[in-house]
């Protein structure tokens, strides 16, 4: 039987390859990707189990059939390789309860060289995204990606539909997702080396992960997080590090220096607006917009990333927009979708208390729904009737599959209504903007804005300990009084212990690390 399913996916699938077919409506690329067992052409199914629970990379190849498609926004767009001639790639599983509570797993690709899959932008590093768990009609990446391009964010991931064949398992409708990185056409910062021992370069740039999964010590920085209101707070904020991925004692410093700062001003709702001199307040008033109006209940615990460029006058950035995952909440219908995450908001709660944050999301928002909203509801509308005969095969393929073994396992969305799905997502998205107009304005009946000016705030100083150059000596004397000394978590101490590691600044400027 499994077979025969296969068979008629792929007779469904090559339908698209002839003329006549590429007018037709709900047909998609097809992406191949063969595993093979080592030196072998016998398929390695691992990659295709149920209870794949790891994230080592396979070595496989693949070739990609655009199908004609005329939906896709690059004319450009072309295949790639071919069953006769495919490409080199390694694909691995990813994600974190996506990957061992679906059958249907999420992907990580890396090609052997760079490519403009689909018109994406080109590069080696790309996510297939499964989307086991949205029952909305796909539309929680799609809607979210979609507001956050609109809004002006500084990099928001493009996303491709297309059909999916591993060992030549049909594993119905995937989501080609440009990947989160750092690159020209991506997060486009200045690439930090990992274990960077120059004080002139540890500044930046930087990618980290704001994160509810702890991680070993040596790749993210966990702090107790400092807040003014709020009931719902996790134990520790966890800032993982994605590029760099490894941090020398000096990056280190640097990186937990910046956070205690942010964080030390929520205890007192940042009164004083220290906080937006390490923070990109027009960014942080967008992400937040976006993330308020697809009501997405694990915003700013997980998924959430932020980056800063290297240099005196550079801040941290709410970017790039990733995971939707718990969007179009129903008790936040017409709430602060805050008021429902229980797993916290790191600082979120606080800054909503902050004057300054708070007159920047009500300008933001004015001008962002008289000038950027409208034709959404026309972008659901194309993407939904784009996939719509890929959702049925989609969820013919997923019903009634064995799940993993793991406890908290479920079935695969069934998203073959995708009409009443993007209905659902329109009424809800309508319900919402309706109800923040009672609370950021009623943009309707006010005269139309411009884009609002981007906040002024200079940038905070640079510690001193990496304003200078950085050398090693064994001492373990406590100095002369005259030095000052930080922790390698870049906090300032009176009583240096004798045989600790330190960051001393002289007044001369000059600055060292002693044991």
């Amino acid at each position: 039987m499994k077979l025969l399913l296969s068979f008629i996916f792929i007779l469904a699938a090559l339908c698209g390859f002839s003329q006549e077919a590429t007018t037709q409506p709900g047909i998609l690329p097809v992406l191949y990707i063969n595993v093979y067992e080592s030196g072998t052409e016998t398929f390695n199914d691992e990659i295709i189990s149920a209870n794949l629970d790891h994230k080592e990379y396979f070595k496989g190849v693949y070739w990609l059939e655009t199908n004609g498609c005329s939906w896709i926004e690059d004319p450009e767009a072309e295949n790639l390789g071919s069953r006769e001639n495919p490409l080199p790639l390694q694909i691995k599983a990813r994600g974190n309860y996506t990957r061992v509570a679906f059958a249907k797993k999420p992907f990580k690709i890396k090609l052997d060289s760079k490519q403009a899959m689909l018109g994406l932008s080109k590069s080696k590093h790309f996510a297939l995204l499964a989307h086991a768990d949205d029952s909305h009609g796909y539309l929680n990446n799609f809607t979210g990606f979609n507001l956050g391009k609109r809004i002006g964010l500084p990099w928001t991931p493009s996303v491709r539909p297309l059909e999916l064949y591993i060992n030549g398992d049909y594993r119905g409708l995937y989501f080609l997702t440009e990947s989160v990185r750092v690159e020209k056409d991506r997060v486009n910062i200045t690439e930090l080396l990992d274990n960077e021992q120059n004080s002139d370069l540890v500044s930046g740039g930087y990618l980290v992960e704001l994160d509810n999964y702890d991680e070993p010590e040596d790749i993210q920085l966990r702090i107790t997080e400092k807040y003014c209101a709020g009931k719902w707070h996790n134990p520790y904020i966890r800032v993982s590090f994605k590029e760099p991925e490894s941090y020398s004692d000096l990056q280190r410093a640097f990186i937990t220096q910046q956070f205690n700062a942010i964080n030390d001003g929520a205890e007192t709702c940042d009164r004083d607006d220290v906080v937006w001199s390490y923070i990109d307040l027009d960014d942080a008033a967008r992400y937040y917009l976006v993330r308020e109006i697809m009501s997405d209940s694990e915003s700013y615990i997980q998924s959430t990333y932020l980056f800063r460029d290297r240099g005196e006058g550079q801040k941290w950035h709410f970017s790039p927009l990733w995971d939707f995952g718990q969007s179009f909440t129903s008790t936040a219908r017409t709430d602060l979708f805050v008021n429902h995450a229980k797993l916290g908001t790191t600082w979120l709660l606080s800054w909503m208390q902050n004057e300054k944050f708070m007159n920047k999301v009500r300008e933001t928002w004015i001008w962002f729904m008289q000038n950027c909203y409208d034709g959404l509801e026309k972008d659901i509308d194309d993407f939904e009737s784009s996939i719509a005969e890929a959702a049925k095969r989609d969820a013919a393929r997923w019903k009634n599959v064995p799940l993993p073994s793991d406890s908290r396992a479920e079935p695969v969305c069934d998203n073959s209504d995708i009409e009443s799905k993007a209905i659902f997502a329109k009424n809800f998205l309508n319900d919402k903007i309706n109800w923040m107009k009672s609370i950021y304005g009623d943009y309707a009946s006010l005269p139309k804005t411009d884009e609002p000016e981007r906040d002024d705030t200079p940038a905070a100083m640079l510690p001193e300990f990496i304003q200078v150059s950085v050398y090693e000596m064994s001492d373990t004397s406590t100095g002369t009084g005259y030095e000052e000394y930080y922790t390698l978590q870049g906090l300032k101490t009176n009583s240096p212990r004798p045989g600790n590691l330190y960051i001393i600044v002289t007044p001369e400027g000059a600055s060292k690390r002693i044991f």
